[in-house]
This record gives C-alpha cells, sequence and structure tokens, in this order.
C-alpha cells in the first residue's frame, strides 16, 4: 500500500511539476508577447510621428518652393514690360537674385537630404582653403546680410588650408550662417571664427538672436523639426539645414554643438578631425580645384 501511495504522491509530484513548467512558459510566452505589443505600438506611434514629420514638411516645402517661384515670375515680368526704368533695374534685380538664391538654397538641401537617405553620400577629400570657403559663403550671403543691416566679424587666419571635402563643408557653413542670419535681428552681429586645434579645425559661428530654449535645442538636429512652425511662422525654412549638417559633420567624423540661452543669442561649432588621407588636389572653394601634382592616366 505505501508503494502504491509513493507512485501515487510521485505521478503528482510530476503533473504539479509540469503544469507549473507549462505555467512558467505560458507567463514568458504572455511576457513577451507584451513586450512585443509595446515595441510595436512603439514602432507605430514613431512612425505615425514620422508620417506627420513629413506631411508637414512637403506641406512647408511646397510654399518654400511656390513662393519664391511666384515672386521670381512676378518680379521678371516687371522687368520685362518696362526694361527701360532704371529703377526697376536697382531694385528687382536684386529682388530676382535673393529669390532665386533662396530657391536654390532650398532645393540644395532638400537633393543632399535625399542623398543621405539613399545613402549616396560619401567624402571627397582635398587640401581646402578653409578662408576661401567662408568667404565664399559669405558673398552668397551679402544680400541676406545687407538687406538686415547685420554686421558680420569673420576670425579667420589668412592661411589656413585643411585635408576635408570643400562641398560639404560650404554646405554646412552655409546653413549654419543661414540660420544665424534668420534668426537674428535687423542690425544685429554674427561672428565666423576658424581655427586649428585639437588635431582638427573648429569653425563657429555665433548670433545675436532670439536664442534657445535649454530643453529644446537637441530637437533643432531633428530632421523636418522646426521650433518655428505652424501658422504663426515667423522664419524661412523647412527644417533641414540643421540636420543635414549634423548628418555631414558625422560622416565626416566630427560633430556640431550648440550653446544658447532664451534671448542671448546661439552659438554653433563645426569640429573637423583632420582625415588620414593622402589628397593632391587644393580646393579654392566647393567648384575650383587645383593639383598639386599632375594626375597620371
Amino acid at each position: 500500500m505505501s508503494n502504491e501511495l509513493t507512485a501515487h504522491e510521485l505521478m503528482d509530484q510530476e503533473l504539479v511539476a509540469t503544469l507549473k513548467e507549462r505555467l512558467d512558459s505560458n507567463r514568458k510566452a504572455l511576457h513577451d508577447l507584451r513586450e512585443v505589443t509595446k515595441q510595436l505600438e512603439l514602432i507605430n506611434r514613431k512612425l505615425q510621428e514620422s508620417e506627420a514629420l513629413k506631411s508637414h514638411f512637403l506641406s512647408n516645402i511646397r510654399n518654400e518652393i511656390n513662393n519664391p517661384l511666384t515672386s521670381i515670375m512676378g518680379l521678371s515680368r516687371q522687368l520685362i514690360s518696362k526694361p527701360e526704368t532704371s529703377e526697376n533695374v536697382s531694385i528687382v534685380g536684386p529682388m530676382i537674385y535673393m529669390e532665386a538664391f533662396n530657391l536654390d538654397f532650398q532645393l540644395q538641401n532638400i537633393f543632399i537630404a535625399a542623398e543621405l537617405e539613399a545613402g549616396e553620400a560619401s567624402p571627397s577629400y582635398s587640401k581646402v582653403d578653409v578662408a576661401g570657403v567662408v568667404d565664399t559663403v559669405l558673398d552668397l550671403q551679402i544680400h541676406q546680410i545687407s538687406q538686415k543691416n547685420i554686421s558680420v566679424t569673420k576670425l579667420t587666419p589668412e592661411s589656413l588650408y585643411f585635408v576635408t571635402d570643400a562641398q560639404k563643408l560650404q554646405i554646412m557653413l552655409l546653413n549654419l550662417l543661414a540660420n544665424a542670419i534668420e534668426f537674428t535681428s535687423d542690425g544685429s552681429k554674427v561672428e565666423i571664427v576658424a581655427e586649428q586645434r585639437d588635431g582638427g579645425i573648429s569653425l563657429v559661428v555665433k548670433d545675436t538672436g532670439i536664442g534657445i530654449d535649454p530643453d529644446k535645442q537637441a530637437r533643432v538636429f531633428d530632421r523636418f523639426h522646426q521650433l518655428d512652425a505652424g501658422t504663426t511662422k515667423k522664419h524661412r525654412g523647412h527644417g533641414l539645414g540643421l540636420s543635414i549638417s549634423k548628418a555631414l559633420a558625422e560622416m565626416l567624423e566630427g560633430k556640431i554643438s550648440l550653446s544658447s540661452a532664451p534671448g542671448e543669442g546661439c552659438t554653433v561649432e563645426l569640429f573637423l578631425p583632420e582625415p588620414s588621407v593622402e589628397v593632391n588636389i587644393t580646393s579654392q572653394d566647393s567648384n575650383v580645384f587645383l593639383f598639386d601634382e599632375p594626375e597620371e592616366f
């Protein structure tokens, strides 16, 4: 009899152990299912946010393209209808240029964003005349600077050559300067400082504009994101410039940092380390190349 009870007890124990094992397995499966559900909900929320941002971007960029085009067409019509009027040439001509420049600037950023998204962007290194790139960027923005009567101080060595990607350097600096001009009030100051340090190059753009809240500073580098958005939007742009600059800086193994406070302006530093590559090309700016040594074909 005692042997029978022992056998029954063993069977009961095995049954209890099996049930416990299955229960634990079900609990784990339920926990895993909940975790997967949370992840799916998070991914879904991010997708919805991404779609909302892209939808806002498309709506915004339509205005950013349509408005300059409409202005260019209207101003050109005015110039054509009265070509002999000197006032048209002196006033309408610069206005057409500014609208065309803004349109070209927006489109360049869109094309670069598309290249980055497709993984088609890559560095093209040369020995870059940094002071020349700074001068080119200032020349490109001269009408915007003059229109807002902004005082620009440039602190760059006369001879500063650095191995990097000339075109990408110009794009990054152009975006940083454009932001500084856009968010600085008329008659204010902007400063550009370039120097070699810590085995790399530092380019700082400092403005005396409206500044950015500390809790919002990280978001200005998010693609399609704008702090100034909606029906109350006062500033141009589509939320690509800083995100593109950050992505290009990281491609060149560098970084962009920002320091700001509301009402105290904004200081943005672009730091690029010198790459360990050999180059025999010198770039005056993003478009002109001089070969130090003849190429062999």
